[in-house]
């Protein structure tokens, strides 16, 4: 999705006061900061990049 709508999802949520939505939205941002963090412990990333841009630097898995 893009920023845009995320924007007017939180709009709406706050508006509405729709404390679930709320909840999951931030439920969601809190999980890309933890798989951000993860992934610059193993050393991908740096400082200032987007989870997915650090996620992109991951190489893909090998085949069992």
């Amino acid at each position: 999705m893009k920023p845009r709508h995320y924007r007017e999802l939180i709009l709406r949520a706050v508006r509405e006061r729709d404390g679930k939505q709320l909840d999951q939205l931030a439920a969601q941002l809190q999980d890309a900061e933890r798989a951000r963090e993860i992934l610059r412990a193993k050393g991908y990333g740096a400082t200032g990049t987007s989870a997915s841009a650090t996620a992109a630097m991951v190489p893909p898995a090998k085949p069992y």
